[in-house]
């Protein structure tokens, strides 16, 4: 995606266009760091480019639930989860330090 590089989206409107792509089958690219709190590693930088949000964790269930967003990858079909904070850039856009819910 060519000139993006410098622009910014909030994460909340990042995570509101991702749940609207998802809802019309529509894959999307993110970018994000890694984090396995059970294990306390991370794997680094991550990039799905074809991506779909998935049923999460309802909030009755995890504490988490809030800020551990499930996925798909749509090429592989393989299920897992990011951290929402940890979330670095949504097609191409980078997220902004603005963390406010609008």
């Amino acid at each position: 995606m060519e000139g993006l590089e410098n622009k910014e989206i909030n994460i909340y409107d990042a995570l509101r266009a991702m749940r609207k792509l998802s809802s019309q089958n529509i894959p999307f690219s993110i970018g994000f760091i890694s984090c396995d709190r059970s294990r306390g590693e991370s794997g680094g930088y991550k990039v799905i480019d074809r991506a779909m949000l998935s049923a999460g964790l309802p909030k009755s269930k995890s504490r988490y639930a809030k800020n551990l967003i499930a996925y798909e990858d749509a090429d592989t079909g393989e299920k897992k989860h990011f951290w929402l904070p940890l979330l670095m850039k949504f097609n191409g856009l980078k997220i902004s330090n603005d963390r406010v819910y609008r």
